[in-house]
């Protein structure tokens, strides 16, 4: 599995490669990562992870947006969230995603749903869950992988 590795540092690098973009869109891209956040895994699969992740959220949401991406310790786990103020999906396409080629339609979005399907492989292989949600802070979609803590 590798020597447990600091998902707040690799999400800092992660979130600083692509403020640029977001910042092109007229998009609030922030970090909230809290320090000693340990896990083991890859740190090429975890980057791939999470730059999924962020970019999924900013591609899906609207010019002036805002997508956060927060990392903490909570008990025995480590919790990587990301949320946006994008539209959010509807229960029917939350319950559908990671399906391997499902996208939401009427998006504007090119893309085969990949991304989605990329990001459960890569957090089943490291033991962690990833559940989506609306988020309750910006009231889009909420990404939560959760693993145990290295």
């Amino acid at each position: 599995a590798g020597a447990p590795l600091d998902l707040g540092l690799l999400a800092r690098r992660v979130v600083a490669d692509q403020a640029p973009g977001a910042i092109d869109r007229g998009q609030v891209l922030g970090l909230d990562a809290q320090d000693g956040c340990l896990v083991q895994g890859s740190d090429a699969l975890l980057a791939v992870l999470l730059r999924n992740l962020v970019d999924n959220a900013l591609r899906y949401s609207p010019a002036g947006a805002e997508v956060r991406v927060t990392v903490q310790r909570h008990g025995g786990q480590v919790l990587l969230q990301v949320d946006d103020s994008g539209p959010g999906l509807a229960d029917a396409d939350l319950a559908r995603l990671g399906e391997r080629f499902f996208r939401v339609l009427g998006s504007g979005q090119d893309g085969s749903g990949l991304g989605w399907s990329i990001v459960r492989r890569i957090a089943q292989a490291h033991g962690a869950d990833v559940t989506a949600a609306r988020s309750a802070t910006l009231g889009g979609l909420s990404v939560r992988v959760a693993w145990p803590a290295a």
